[in-house]
This record gives C-alpha cells, sequence and structure tokens, in this order.
C-alpha cells in the first residue's frame, strides 16, 4: 500500500529563484525503509518537511504530494532543539497529553515505549543530564509514541559517537521490522544504513537523480560518494565492513613518517577540573593537554565524555574550578549548533559575497540562514568566523550534515590555516574525517585525555574510536587509518 506519493513536486523559497526540489516524483510503499541521499543543499530537508505537512517551510509549492499516514513522526537535525520537557517522562507525555489521553493510559503508554526504546533506567532523569545518543533515543521515542505510522529522520546520526549510532541504527531497524513502520532517514553518514535500508532515493540540485536498491546504486559510479568510503574500493561493491573484510584484495601502506610539530604551545591546560555546579560529578578531572602552535588537533570521544565541555573552557566561555588554561593568542568559537551565531535576515548580510563564493553559498546570498539546509548552516558559520582574525579556531562537530563536498571545503580551509600557521581545535564524531587530516588527536574518556598522538598512532591502537579503513585493514596493515594511507 501507497503511503507516500509526489508527482512533479517543487518546491521554492521565498526571494530565492532557484528551486529547492524541481519535479520530484516518488512513491514509498508502507513498510519500506528508505535513505535519502544527496548533497548539502540538495532537497532532502525541505522534501522530509513537507511530507509533515505541520513543519513544511514558508515557500511556493507545486505539483502534487499526498501523504496517507495515520500519524507522521519527525526528529530534526537537532533532536534536543525540540525538547519541551525537563525530564524524560514528562516529554514522552507531552504528545499523549495533547491528544487527551487519561493519566492511566498515558503511564501504560509510557512504560511500554520505555522498555522497546530501554529507556526505563533514565525516565526520571533531566534531559539535559543525558548524553548524545540517549538524547537522541528520547527524540525518536517521544515523536513515534503517539501511534506514528511514518517516521522521519534528518541527519539523525550526525552528533553521534559510534557505539550511539549503532545503537540508534538498531532501534530504527527495530521500529521497521517488528513494528511495520515505514521509516525515511535523510543521512550523509551511510555506513551501517545501506545494509538495513530497502530504498536509497538520491537527490541532486533539487531533482530525482537515483532511485533503487543499494545494490543496485552501488554499481552506479555516481552514486558512490553516498555509500561508506570502503564500498568504492573493492570491485564488488561491499554494503558492510564485514564484506569488504571479506573481499579479495589487499593494500599495502604508506611509511608511517610523523608530522612535524612546533616546539611551542598555543593551548595548554594543567590539572583541569570542572563541574556544572557545586554538588554535581565533574565533567572534567584533572586533565592535561597541550596542542602545539599550527596544529590540527582532533578531540574524540563518546557523548557526554566532555569535549565540547573542554572546548568552552579553552574559549573562556566556561571556567574550571582548578588548574589552569593558557592560550597564546586571540580565540575563535563555532558552537555545536550555528545558529546561536546568526543575527541577520539574509546570507548577503552574514558575510561577504567574496567569502560566500568561496564556501560555495553564493547562491543563497538572499536566503535567511534559518532557510539553509544543516550543511549549510555549517558551512555557513565556518565562512563568518573565517573573517575574523584569530590566532586559535575551535571547531564543535565542523562537518556535522555535510556531504563530501562540503568536507572537501572544510579541509581546503584547515589546509589554508595551517599553511598561515593557525592553531585549530576540533571536537568531532567524523573519525573519518580526523583520520585524514588530523595532526595529532586526544582521546577523552571519563573527564580526562586518555590517549594522545598522532593520527596514526591513536586511531591504529582503537578498535571502536576508529575509522572505515583502519576496520578493514587492521588485520594485516600496521598503521593506515584512511584511503591516503594506502598504496
Amino acid at each position: 500500500m501507497e503511503i507516500i506519493k509526489t508527482e512533479a513536486l517543487s518546491f521554492t523559497y521565498p526571494k530565492v529563484s532557484e528551486k529547492a526540489l524541481d519535479s520530484v516524483s516518488i512513491s514509498v510503499e508502507s513498510g519500506e525503509l528508505v535513505l535519502l541521499c544527496g548533497r548539502v543543499g540538495s532537497g532532502k530537508s525541505t522534501l522530509l518537511r513537507l511530507l509533515k505537512h505541520e513543519l513544511a517551510p514558508n515557500g511556493v509549492m507545486e505539483g502534487s504530494l499526498n501523504v496517507s499516514a495515520k500519524k507522521v513522526a519527525y526528529v530534526s537535525q537537532c533532536a534536543e532543539n525540540t525538547f519541551v520537557s525537563e525530564r524524560v517522562r514528562g516529554e514522552l507525555a507531552f504528545a499523549l497529553e495533547n491528544e487527551g489521553m487519561d493519566s492511566d493510559r498515558i503511564s501504560l503508554k509510557i512504560g511500554e515505549l520505555a522498555s522497546f526504546f530501554n529507556l526505563a533506567a533514565i525516565l526520571d532523569k533531566k534531559l539535559s543530564e543525558l548524553s548524545g545518543g540517549e538524547k537522541a533515543c528520547v527524540a525518536v521515542a517521544a515523536a513515534v509514541i503517539a501511534d506514528a505510522d511514518l517516521l522521519l529522520l534528518d541527519e539523525p546520526l550526525a552528533q553521534l559517537d559510534p557505539k550511539s549510532a549503532e545503537e540508534l541504527i538498531s532501534l530504527v531497524r527495530r521500529l521497521n521490522s517488528e513494528l511495520g513502520m515505514t521509516v525515511i532517514i535523510a543521512s550523509h553518514i551511510t555506513d551501517g544504513l545501506t545494509e538495513l535500508c530497502t530504498r536509497m532515493i538520491l537527490l541532486d540540485g533539487g531533482r530525482l537523480a537515483c532511485d533503487g536498491t543499494p545494490n543496485k546504486l552501488s554499481q552506479l559510479d555516481e552514486c558512490l560518494p553516498f555509500f561508506p568510503i570502503y564500498t568504492s574500493l573493492f570491485e564488488e561493491r561491499p554494503l558492510t565492513v564485514r564484506d569488504a573484510q571479506r573481499c579479495q584484495k589487499r593494500f599495502e601502506e604508506k611509511p608511517y613518517i610523523p608530522s612535524e610539530k612546533s616546539v611551542d604551545d598555543a593551548v595548554s591546560l594543567r590539572h583541569i577540573s570542572f563541574a556544572y555546579s557545586k554538588n554535581s560529578p565533574d565533567v572534567l578531572s584533572d586533565l592535561t593537554l597541550g596542542v602545539k602552535r599550527g596544529e590540527r588537533h582532533f578531540i574524540i570521544g563518546a557523548n557526554g565524555s566532555g569535549k565540547t565541555t573542554l572546548l568552552k573552557l579553552i574559549a573562556g566561555i566556561k571556567k574550571s574550578y582548578s588548574g589552569k588554561v593558557k592560550c597564546g593568542g586571540r580565540c575563535a568559537y563555532v558552537p555545536q549548533e550555528p545558529r546561536y551565531l546568526f543575527t541577520e535576515d539574509s546570507v548577503g548580510e552574514e558575510i561577504s559575497a567574496q567569502t560566500a563564493k568561496r564556501f560555495s553559498l553564493d547562491k543563497f546570498l538572499k536566503r535567511h540562514p534559518y532557510d539553509l539546509s544543516g550543511g549549510q548552516l555549517q558551512l555557513l558559520a565556518f565562512a563568518k568566523v573565517s573573517e575574523l582574525g584569530f590566532d586559535i579556531l575551535l571547531l564543535d562537530e565542523p562537518t556535522k550534515s555535510l556531504d563530501f563536498e562540503g568536507k572537501a571545503l572544510v579541509r581546503a580551509e584547515l589546509d589554508e590555516l595551517k599553511e598561515q600557521g593557525k592553531t585549530v581545535i576540533i571536537v568531532s564524531h567524523d573519525l573519518d574525517f580526523a583520520g585524514e587530516c588530523a595532526d595529532s588527536i586526544s582521546f577523552l574518556s571519563d573527564g580526562f585525555i586518555a590517549l594522545t598522538g598522532d593520527r596514526r598512532d591513536v586511531l591504529s591502537s582503537m578498535s571502536f574510536y576508529t575509522t572505515q579503513i583502519r576496520r578493514i585493514t587492521a588485520s594485516y596493515l600496521s598503521s593506515a587509518v584512511s584511503a591516503e594511507d594506502l598504496l
């Protein structure tokens, strides 16, 4: 049974001549799990918001759109921005209370859902106390609790560590396979999803470019950038790490030559301890870290391990209750949620036309920043900060929601900053990006630096917090962690 059908669907945002969606015709059957892919600004988020009519953006729609689902659940790119309650239980109850459900029925529904989603242990916790992975699960649970039969997820893995991402993927699989829920996932992260989905739909410039099974689309060269990195390395086109490890081809690796480093620390943290309140546990405990001048230093670790807090301490936004933070120059900070940086009504008022062109945002000068896609917002935030004078740049998840071209733009900027002798400290769950362009990496765990060193040293010594390339070559290569390390 058809649950979604569009015919020649087009959409144009106000004050913009170019269509965000252009004559898109698709059909989705009930019970399908669809992976929606495309470059930054290809129309993925616009399409999802149109499918949830209460969230449809302001603009002109043409063509036809029919959604026959009883209830549509939608989870945005930044799920926690949608929370309306202080605690998990209240967040789950909110939609049911709005429907006038009695308290006994609400308690039963929450208990049932908490068991299915494994949320019983955190039902009475404050949402602000949860890890990123827990917040993502709560957001999905709150969205579907009122018996939704269509779930729309916009970049659900963008801010999750590997373990949390795996748990959310498993949860989505259960919703689809055990409950028969139709799921559409818009994501630039496809590792773990290509084997799960029944179909992939690829948008390009607002148009429908490809539509088919993962096995079929993986044979098309133009689709390969939207598959996991290892898919394109083998003629067999594997969709999982397991299948890639079974492929016959074997690689050799380039000699490992540690990068040359400055003798001076641009950032020095000595015995830092921090807690958000007097009676709360330490988020960071006796942490010591030095970042050399001119380095690109990545900080990785689980959701809730203190990475963002550490970045805010360096930026001077937060103050530790013990220890010392020393920065050798002026800092600029780009937060994980870039919307906080924007105060103007158009992209052209936020940045210069020259900067917009450098970041491939010149087509959107008249568009309001909030009408941009998640990836375009990330680029706009980086572009805005790039116009400031700074010695040390602090970036929190800069590749979140970016496609391969957006990441290439960010990397080019990071290369230019390195040439200028600037120091960049990046908090990221994007381990493949870290494996490509980091000079050094620190792994943060339980409030302290558990491991720090050159990128190949750190990522090749870890089994879970490592790259796709490392996972498929760990059994026979000593330290290759990116495609650039392979011969």
